[in-house]
């Protein structure tokens, strides 16, 4: 995939879309990556404290292990998500992913298989792929572990820009499903489950309670960007 991705399109800056090395110096300057004391489920900083969660997974009860974000969705970071997403810069997934993958290796975490958010049907005929995809093959490969599409959204789903953490919750809610015939191959694995941002994460937890019901060992979630404190 990345190589077929260098050859059809020049290489160009993820951050801003200019072109030349990704991230290009002015970006790399505004780049921020999460580091320092984390929650222990979300990845998001949580500071100098003694809890092990950040106040919004104290109150929920997430059915997935850990999210592992490389950003804040933010600034030049949400710029080269938007040229991503909606103007066809299909070759952000190849810097997006490198970034990723060093996230999960970094980590130690050891895994299976990979898989990804899905997308609907009217949002894959918009846009012409299906941008969570694109990130797990290629951290499949980083990784050189198998990337497999185990997942199908059901049902239509409101866009969910504007829905607050329980109206996305109660959209999204049995609107996942596994695809046919996969109950074995995932029976017992620990799975990564990819996608692009963590806001609420009301279809991260989804996704993985189909995957552990259907016999996941566990879930672990990467993505490359989470939205600060707001849920």
């Amino acid at each position: 995939m990345e190589k077929i991705i260098e050859f059809f399109f020049p290489p160009r800056c993820a951050f801003c879309g200019r072109l030349g090395k990704s991230p290009c110096d002015n970006c790399k300057k505004n780049i921020k990556f999460i580091s320092g004391n984390t929650c222990q489920k979300c990845g998001i900083p949580i500071g100098d404290t003694t809890l092990l969660f950040c106040p919004s997974c104290l109150r929920e009860n997430f059915a997935f292990e850990r999210v592992f974000p490389v950003f804040y969705y933010e600034g030049v970071v949400r710029r080269g998500v938007h040229l991503f997403k909606y103007r066809g810069f299909y070759q952000n997934a190849i810097t997006f992913s490198r970034l990723m993958a060093k996230k999960i290796i970094e980590a130690g975490i050891n895994a299976d298989i990979i898989t990804f958010v899905p997308t609907s049907y009217e949002r894959f005929l918009q846009r012409g792929f299906n941008h969570s995809s694109l990130l797990a093959k290629n951290i499949g490969k980083i990784l050189k572990i198998p990337t497999v599409d185990l997942l199908a959204r059901v049902g239509f789903t409101k866009p969910f820009y504007n829905l607050s953490r329980q109206e996305r919750q109660k959209e999204i809610k049995g609107k996942i499903e596994l695809k046919k015939g996969y109950e074995n191959i995932i029976k017992d694995k620990r799975v990564i489950l990819v996608d692009d941002i963590f806001t609420t994460g009301a279809t991260a937890n989804e996704c993985s309670k189909v995957l552990l019901k259907n016999g996941a060992k566990c879930v672990f979630v990467s993505v490359l960007a989470i939205t600060k404190l707001t849920r």
